[in-house]
């Protein structure tokens, strides 16, 4: 059985290559944003975290994401939030429950797409480079601690590819098997 948690920084590609890793490895996928939504009975996971705080937020996740673990009887990809990682208890739950893959991607190249789709609310919107960095660090650190394996995606590109990419490293270090 296969359980792979892709996590990663807010827009590093989680959603997207496991939605399309999971297609090759013929594998069932989901992303932790419509399990806490679903769970919590709420429009988005941005107005859950806006609506409650931090920490109902990180509680709710860490219920929706439990009860599909229990719930998964199968292989699957679970997509994670970026900010998962300064959620100690879910991280502990991956951990345990399957292999965490961390999906990274230079900082450098992060902050455009981010600030492409909005000001977050965990970024200091009158110093948003500033506050970006400092939480890229923190959450890289965290990351790279947990994972059991980290890929490094590269800059941002052809979708396809990088999921072929992907499966190669899952491949390579033995946490997937899959007919070319």
């Amino acid at each position: 059985m296969v359980r792979l948690f892709f996590t990663g920084i807010k827009h590093s590609g989680k959603t997207t290559q496991a939605r399309l890793v999971s297609s090759l490895l013929g594998i069932g996928y989901a992303d932790s944003d419509d399990l806490l939504t679903r769970y919590a009975g709420c429009a988005s996971a941005r107005d859950l975290y806006r609506e409650k705080g931090r920490e109902a937020f990180m509680e709710a996740e860490m219920e929706a994401v439990s009860s599909f673990v229990k719930e998964s009887g199968g292989s699957f990809i679970l997509s994670l939030g970026g900010g998962a990682a300064d959620n100690t208890a879910l991280m502990d739950l991956l951990k345990e429950s399957g292999s965490i893959i961390y999906l990274r991607r230079e900082e450098e190249s992060m902050l455009p797409v981010i600030l492409k789709h909005g000001m977050p609310a965990f970024l200091d919107k009158d110093d948003p480079a500033s506050s970006f960095h400092r939480i890229y660090e923190h959450r890289d650190a965290i990351y790279r601690e947990y994972a059991d394996l980290t890929i490094d995606l590269g800059p941002y590109g052809d979708r396809e590819k990088t999921a072929e990419q992907v499966v190669r490293a899952l491949e390579e270090n033995g946490y997937a098997e899959h007919d070319r």
